[in-house]
């Protein structure tokens, strides 16, 4: 064989055998794909994932009952460097934050999605970089744990609805009262259970209904808005299951005026538990029908899942002593 055809081969070689190493170290540190997701995302004490936006980490406080787009911080927004495409606006009665829009790559752990991010001048969460409803988690069930599990407990289920309005998604589930349904959502994160002043009027008209003396209370609604309520029950308790729902904080200024609830008297016959009703009064307005069931009502229970794969709505709950 000539010599020139030898060194040639031997060039080769060499240059084989050099190129090994590379070519595994190029595959050792190719980026491994991301592992799937957990069937179920359980969250205790303050509700906080940790996702990134645009590859930077970002703690978001999930809500049962936040609807729309994911909320930040406005300092968040600035520090990621978000440039805004679109207004966004959130009303409270007469109380009205404006807002900015524009879709963003989050990612929960499975890879980035595309999805809308929101921000405004007031604080979306005083916990956590902002915050973030179930409908946007990307998990087959979604489970807050509310205390401790307690002996005996039994599980309550409730068809899982999507209402959509003006593009807001909210999660909750329907209850027949008179000829309409009303949407109930629960909520974590305020006490009582509360429903707008139209609200109030046709639950009052329908299930006797009246306020309480001196309950003037505040209602805390998303970027830390107060609003005005009174407390108001009903004669006729709404049952959800189990649930005994007869008590609603009523925002009383906001979306109409609450006057056909009227007061509850001294001795009121309609709160007598031997006395058979028969309204005369009749409902006006449209009522949103929606109602937050707060968590003072479900105090008993120590888990509520949201169950994405067979579209139901779980809690877990203890049995309440008799009345």
């Amino acid at each position: 064989m000539a010599a020139h055809t030898l060194i040639a081969l031997a060039l080769l070689a060499v240059t084989a055998a050099n190129s090994l190493p590379l070519a595994a170290q190029d595959m050792a540190e190719a980026p491994a794909p991301p592992a799937p997701l957990p069937d179920e995302l359980v969250l205790e004490g303050d509700n906080i994932i940790t996702v990134t936006i645009n590859g930077e980490p970002v703690r978001l406080e999930v809500s049962a009952d936040s609807f729309g787009s994911a909320v930040i911080n406005s300092e968040v927004a600035a520090w990621l460097q978000l440039l805004p495409v679109s207004q966004r606006g959130w009303r409270f009665g007469p109380v009205v934050v404006d807002g900015i829009s524009s879709v963003q790559l989050v990612d929960f752990g499975g890879g980035p999605v595309a999805m809308p991010v929101s921000w405004a001048d007031r604080a979306a969460s005083r916990k956590a970089d902002g915050v973030i409803g179930v409908h946007h988690l990307p998990y087959a069930r979604v489970t807050f744990v509310l205390a401790p599990p307690a002996e005996g407990e039994t599980i309550q289920r409730f068809p899982l609805k999507r209402a959509n309005e003006r593009g807001d998604t909210r999660l909750g589930t329907e209850l027949v009262v008179g000829k309409k349904r009303l949407m109930m959502i629960f909520t974590t994160q305020r006490a009582e259970n509360l429903v707008t002043a139209p609200t109030a009027n046709f639950i009052a008209t329908h299930l006797e209904g009246g306020f309480e003396p001196n309950s003037d209370g505040t209602a805390i609604m998303n970027f830390a808005v107060e609003r005005p309520t009174r407390m108001m029950r009903i004669a006729e308790p709404i049952m959800l299951g189990d649930l005994v729902i007869d008590r609603f904080a009523v925002r009383v200024e906001d979306y109409g005026d609450p006057r056909r609830v009227g007061e509850i008297g001294e001795n009121d016959p309609r709160f007598d538990k031997g006395q058979i009703l028969v309204s005369r009064r009749k409902g006006r307005g449209k009522p949103d029908l929606l109602t937050r069931i707060g968590r003072d009502q479900i105090a008993h229970c120590s888990s509520l899942t949201y169950d994405f794969t067979v579209s139901e709505i779980r809690l877990s709950c203890a049995a309440l002593p008799p009345e």
